[in-house]
């Protein structure tokens, strides 16, 4: 008897602190200069490291009531992505990010702050997209594309009988979904209701021809790029499969590709590719010059470990930073802002 009035009194103190406890202050974007910038000044600035975010970081702190019910009770320690590869922004500005092994969506809103996770029926999460109400989702070892709503109800499904074999990478496009199938090296197009509208691609390292794709978006232009991986290259196609041209190459220098992963286009047509091997990500004007890269391997502000998706919305520059287990956000810079 006298364990259960402890511990009443105990959550009813917990309670009156809690209440009497503040909220802390909104995040706020950091001040120019406050953090890493490419190039270095003096030059002026096109990418600005803005923050990162985790779930630790974004989670609001649990109130006093909530630590002393966990100490009592027992319960969950604070989340974690323990793989993150896709990331996406929704129509709400909700980020959206896949973890591969958590068997999980992480959902962060920024302007909240909060954050929540919804559990997929998945073994190996890849390629993540968000379009209205819609959540997207790709399955790699189950070989399955799954469509979601936000509250994490199954809409519909495709998979092996529907011919895919590896789904990766996934892009939501203008009026379609794009998604990148690894072991049959193409691009299958997808409806937004899950009809399947056509593919294109095939073996090899031809033009047009891919070998192991992985990552797959769509510019404001309608042209598709699309990362060919062990082709060390980015093939670029036109809104319906036709094959438009290619830039990069193998090699350990600027401008090269080793391990190109995530793929993503800015406001002025600007070619981001993530080189996974180097932990940079590199930028491309629509020719395929090299325009800058930025990132350098670490765990500090603008750097990566094993870096692998990227989305771009308003040019706000999202990154996944796998082995770091968390997301990098930058600002792409327009001239003369």
């Amino acid at each position: 008897m006298k364990v259960g009035v402890l511990i009443v009194a105990a959550l009813l103190t917990a309670t009156v602190w809690a209440a009497q406890t503040p909220r802390g202050p909104q995040w706020q974007p950091p001040r120019p200069g406050s953090g890493p910038e490419w190039p270095a000044p003096p030059a002026a600035a096109r990418i600005r490291f803005l923050r990162a975010i985790t779930p630790a970081l974004v989670h609001p702190k649990p109130s006093l009531l909530s630590r002393v019910g966990r100490l009592i009770f027992g319960g969950r320690d604070q989340p974690a992505m323990e793989q993150p590869y896709g990331v996406a922004v929704g129509p709400d500005g909700r980020v959206y990010v896949a973890d591969t092994f958590g068997h999980a969506l992480h959902v962060y809103n920024l302007s909240d702050p909060g954050y929540s996770t919804i559990r997929v029926d998945g073994e190996s999460l890849i390629g993540v997209g968000a379009w209205k109400a819609q959540l997207f989702v790709t399955d790699s070892v189950s070989g399955r594309l799954i469509c979601l709503d936000t509250k994490g109800r199954t809409l519909w499904t495709r998979g092996p009988k529907d011919g895919f074999l590896r789904p990766t990478g996934l892009t939501v496009g203008t009026d379609r979904l794009y998604v990148v199938d690894t072991l049959q090296h193409r691009i299958v197009m997808v409806s937004f209701g899950g009809v399947m509208l056509g593919a294109f691609g095939e073996h090899g390292s031809g033009p047009g021809q891919l070998n192991f794709p992985t990552n797959v978006a769509q510019g404001a232009d309608g042209h598709v790029y699309v990362t060919d991986a062990m082709n060390f290259r980015v093939q670029v196609f036109s809104r319906d499969g036709g094959y438009l041209g290619t830039f990069g190459r193998i090699g350990d220098g600027s401008g090269d590709l080793d391990k190109p992963k995530g793929v993503a286009v800015d406001s002025d047509g600007h070619v981001y590719v993530v080189e996974g091997l180097h932990d940079v990500v590199q930028i491309f004007d629509a020719r395929g010059t090299l325009l800058l890269s930025f990132g350098e391997s670490g765990s500090g502000e603008g750097q990566f470990w094993l870096p692998t998706g990227i989305a771009i919305v308003n040019d706000i520059v999202y990154v996944t930073d796998s082995a770091n287990r968390r997301v990098e956000l930058f600002e792409y810079v327009k001239e003369g802002r």
